[in-house]
């Protein structure tokens, strides 16, 4: 059974979420009193596209991707959320079932918070709609810069979009270089691109070659951003 929240570090972490920033003080403590705290596993699936859905998530610790099914069986990968972040936050405005899937890709500590408790919150406060309004807003034009990336750019130009948007959002600093911040794998990474393994490994490959990234185990290491911004400025 999944466990009511006490910590006191909730309100910091809700005004590190975008949904919620911007809402007043009072609104982020009655929400903090509505969460539940749910801790998963690595590899774990937390829901399927086509499931009914009711109950949106905020990440506390860990990586999750939000994917759907290719008709050949492949995922194609939307979006990786890491700590505060929210995500299946369409199941509070509708009743519609999941348009994605999401599990996890590394242990991962979530709260969760149901429809009817953001409904009754969102009565007391109703201005909070404009957060939400901005919130869907992002994630439209996240969609519609991947479609654009999908027709204009070529392999490497993705993937080097791919890596740097990664970095941004999640990396941090290291003495080699900008470390993305997650552990993917090259077949995770070609799931984000729409590109085959294989493809993606041959071009990681030859950038590391040239010395515009080091490749580890589940591990890119960024050592010329420039650089590899220039593959998808001049991408044809």
């Amino acid at each position: 059974m999944a466990a009511i929240v006490k910590t006191t570090d909730v309100d910091a972490l809700l005004r590190r979420v975008a949904l919620f920033r911007d809402v007043p003080g009072e609104m982020r403590r009655e929400l903090g009193h509505r969460l539940r705290e749910v801790p998963f596993r690595a590899q774990t699936d937390i829901f399927h596209a086509g499931d009914a859905g009711a109950t949106m998530y905020i990440i506390v610790e860990g990586a999750v991707k939000i994917f759907v099914p290719a008709i050949d069986g492949r995922e194609v990968v939307l979006a990786v959320h890491r700590a505060g972040d929210l995500f299946g936050e369409m199941a509070l405005l509708d009743d519609e079932p999941r348009s994605a899937s999401a599990s996890t890709m590394e242990d991962t500590l979530v709260f969760t918070l149901n429809r009817d408790d953001f409904v009754d919150v969102l009565d007391v406060y109703p201005a909070a709609l404009r957060a939400i309004i901005n919130v869907l807003v992002e994630r439209l034009r996240a969609t519609n810069q991947s479609i654009q990336d999908a027709y204009l750019l070529d392999v490497p130009g993705r993937l080097a979009r791919r890596l740097l948007l990664i970095a941004t959002e999640h990396g941090h600093d290291t003495e080699r270089g900008r470390d993305i911040g997650l552990r993917v794998s090259q077949q995770e990474l070609a799931n984000m691109i729409g590109a085959s393994r294989v493809a993606v490994n041959k071009q990681l490959q030859a950038w590391r070659q040239r010395g515009i990234v080091e490749v580890t185990r589940q591990r890119v290491v960024i050592l010329q951003p420039a650089n590899l911004e220039r593959e998808f400025t001049l991408s044809p």
